[in-house]
């Protein structure tokens, strides 16, 4: 049950259907399309990503790069939600992991798979097994699109509807159109990834050095990405205008029912009408519309806005693997210490 190992940026392109045959087995989840992966890998990896997989027993491969000596973990750019690594069955015992860890080159003493979703992963480890810890990531939501619009909405709050209602009069009484855009066509992309730059540029993450912008490699990535999906019908580019300017949006991914929201941003400057709220409403009443969108997936850390839409959350994790229990123990100790 050994893996053979590659440089990842060399050789994934060549691997990429035997990925993909993986993930369809376990669903095909948007985020772990080889798509999806070759352009993390194209932007953000470097020449210490390996790609490995395996053909005995269950079909497997994984993304790693080595953190330092002994340590390795799945290549895992923060633009990534779910840890890149995938198994055709589900590894109970944890034999995948545990070959995967003790074919890596040199002699690893641990393999950390991060970002695991219990609704999607292959390794959902049981507790108490002593080479293995799995260790909680984040609360993330979703929202499942069940039934109408309107019982959903009278379900909600009463301050969600009262705030939304009252900033949709001010808009009103100003004389401010909202209109809601769904950008699908693949030559619509890089317009709609300048637009979102543009607000985000222009807030916080703006002043942080942290934004997308459409010369940095954040917005290649996303452009390049989004129009690959919108080719295949799989990627959408929300825009909410005022008054005919872009004052918030979102970049999704969307297969099987599920819609991916990958980024949100809107205009600080705008913030007396909550443009990012009023956009989920329209986008939310128009999933429910055309009856496609399944459930929305969030993927990133719970925020109080979350709540006032979804009432489901569910835990993310990492799972560490060790070789020998006492690793654990000693990184543990060394901890304790400092």
């Amino acid at each position: 049950m050994t893996w053979k190992f590659q440089p990842a940026l060399k050789n994934f392109e060549a691997l990429r259907q035997r990925w993909d045959v993986i993930n369809a087995a376990r669903g095909g989840h948007v985020l772990l399309d080889s798509g999806f992966v070759a352009c993390l890998l194209k932007y953000f990896g470097d020449e210490n990503v390996m790609v490995g997989a395996r053909d005995e027993g269950p079909a497997a491969m994984a993304l790693l790069t080595k953190k330092s000596t002994g340590i390795w973990e799945t290549f895992q750019p923060s633009q990534s939600p779910l840890g890149l690594i995938l198994c055709d069955q589900t590894d109970l015992a944890g034999d995948v992991l545990t070959s995967l860890l003790r074919s890596l080159p040199g002699y690893a003493l641990q393999m950390s798979v991060m970002h695991q979703d219990p609704d999607f992963t292959s390794f959902p480890l049981l507790d108490g097994r002593a080479h293995f810890h799995r260790l909680d990531y984040i609360r993330t939501a979703r929202l499942p699109l069940e039934g109408t619009f309107e019982s959903y909405w009278t379900s909600r709050g009463t301050n969600l509807k009262h705030n939304l209602a009252r900033r949709a009069r001010r808009m009103v009484e100003k004389g401010i159109t909202a209109e809601l855009i769904a950008l699908r066509k693949s030559e619509e992309v890089a317009e709609g990834v300048r637009e979102y730059a543009r607000l985000e540029s222009s807030g916080w993450k703006g002043k942080s050095g942290t934004a997308v912008a459409e010369d940095n490699e954040q917005g290649k990535f996303y452009c390049e990405m989004l129009e690959n999906f919108c080719s295949r019908r799989e990627g959408v580019i929300y825009q909410y205008r005022l008054n005919g300017k872009v004052a918030a949006s979102d970049l999704c991914l969307l297969r099987n029912g599920m819609l991916v929201v990958l980024k949100t941003s809107y205009d600080e400057t705008l913030e007396e009408f909550s443009p990012a709220l009023q956009m989920r409403r329209q986008i939310v009443q128009q999933c429910f519309a055309e009856q496609e969108v399944k459930v929305m997936e969030f993927y990133g850390p719970v925020k109080d806005w979350h709540l006032r839409w979804s009432d489901q959350v569910r835990t993310m994790y990492h799972v560490n693997c060790f070789r020998y229990p006492w690793v654990e123990k000693l990184k543990t100790a060394v901890k304790r210490v400092r």
